[in-house]
């Protein structure tokens, strides 16, 4: 078994940031695991800010937090 197999299986399951890091995770834990992997958002990518201004880390900051209500709920 491959050790990203076992940690995604350890996890209980695995979120990319974008669509080409899920293929690789899908190619490197296999079929019987891809159920366990998805994007963070959902069903769009969080662009890579590298080599752009502030305001695209920014931006990306935002996204990344408002995504998190989507695996942990929105708390009071």
């Amino acid at each position: 078994m491959l050790p990203g197999r076992g940690l995604v299986q350890w996890a209980g399951g695995g979120l990319a940031m974008d669509t080409a890091v899920l293929a690789t995770l899908q190619a490197v834990c296999g079929e019987n695991n891809a159920h366990r992997l998805g994007l963070y958002l959902g069903d769009r990518d969080i662009p890579d800010p590298m080599g752009h201004r502030d305001e695209a880390f920014n931006e990306c900051a935002v996204l990344i937090e408002a995504g998190t209500a989507l695996h942990i709920g929105s708390r009071p």
